[in-house]
């Protein structure tokens, strides 16, 4: 009796576990269900929100250029498209934005002639990503994948074109460090948009940065005969150091408008850190104009520091030069965040 008694309970509870473990089961799975229709359903949403509202950067194409928009921006790719101020073509950048609270932004501005993927443009790329930080760099006008007549590309119109790509895609309400990293021509550029626009530059960093260099270096080195081709109005191929570069009488009228080495000591309005690095073997800048440039530049947080490189410093040791100045040039915007009140 007490064995049938016992066998009873046994086989009852192999029959509760077993409608336990199988109502547990339906629960899940409908549980399942459930969640999978919901996520579905916001899918949907955030896809008719993004369609309606996060219009993005397009891949180059034949397709009319989107609105100018603070928020269809924030889009990480290579070769999009952001619309010029002034002009009907469009920048060409790269961008691969950070996901940080407070992120940094890193902007390389290249040489002349050179287009936005070369050695030193790559090596930051990767150094950015590992440090989360935001990395930003495009082609001028006429230059790369930018389109353009280069017989009508001017210092102007490469400075208005930066201040948007800076504006819209650094953005300096989502960064509250931005570093322009110049080479060359972009050096010039940076300092240009540091008086200009001085609330779209937190630091800037040059490498053999060339100001001036169409009256100071060119007009004053090439032959007459050179110079007159030029000012007839067609593009010059001009062999200068080791590189051949695009000239033009358009460039070089329009530079007078921009030159900045020439005025009294600190007579620059550039608040920011300033970082310069030159070179002692640089074949197309002597590295006189580093030192011209600090001694020009309004704040005592400048710094010239020179090395054996040459003009592109595309050797292992410049990367790590400039890697070292951009950071240390962070590190002086975030003493001045401190000093600010509104700075949070």
């Amino acid at each position: 009796s007490c064995a049938l008694i016992f066998s009873t309970l046994v086989r009852m509870r192999s029959v509760l576990t077993t409608t336990l473990v199988f109502a547990i089961i339906e629960t899940t799975t409908f549980a399942l269900q459930i969640s999978s229709l919901y996520k579905q359903e916001n899918v949907k949403r955030s896809l008719a929100s993004c369609n309606t509202n996060c219009r993005r950067p397009r891949l180059l194409s034949a397709q009319p250029r989107p609105v100018v928009d603070d928020d269809q921006y924030r889009t990480s790719g290579r070769d999009l498209e952001l619309p010029s101020p002034v002009g009907p073509e469009s920048i060409v950048y790269d961008a691969e934005h950070a996901d940080e609270n407070d992120p940094v932004a890193v902007v390389f501005l290249p040489s002349l002639a050179l287009p936005k993927v070369n050695a030193m443009s790559s090596s930051l790329r990767t150094w950015c990503r590992r440090n989360k930080y935001t990395f930003i760099v495009a082609d001028y006008y006429g230059i790369g994948r930018s389109k353009g007549d280069m017989r009508v590309a001017t210092i102007s119109r490469w400075l208005e074109d930066t201040m948007a790509l800076l504006e819209i895609v650094a953005s300096p309400s989502d960064h509250r460090r931005i570093v322009v990293c110049g080479a060359g021509v972009g050096g010039w550029i940076a300092c240009l948009v540091a008086v200009k626009r001085p609330d779209l530059v937190g630091g800037i960093v040059g490498l053999a940065a060339d100001p001036d260099f169409t009256e100071d270096l060119l007009l004053k080195g090439l032959p007459q005969e050179t110079i007159d081709s030029i000012m007839t109005g067609k593009v010059h191929e001009v062999k200068w150091g080791d590189r051949v570069y695009p000239i033009t009488k358009s460039l070089i009228e329009d530079a007078r408008n921009h030159l900045i080495l020439q005025g009294p000591e600190r007579g620059l309005p550039i608040k920011c850190p300033v970082r310069l690095l030159h070179g002692t073997r640089d074949e197309e800048v002597p590295y006189q104009t580093a030192i011209r440039l600090a001694e020009r530049i309004e704040t005592d947080d400048v710094l010239v520091s020179l090395s054996r490189a040459q003009h592109y410093m595309d050797e292992i040791d410049d990367f790590q030069r400039v890697r070292i100045a951009i950071q240390d040039c962070l590190e002086s915007i975030f003493v001045y965040d401190l000093r600010s009140p509104s700075s949070g």
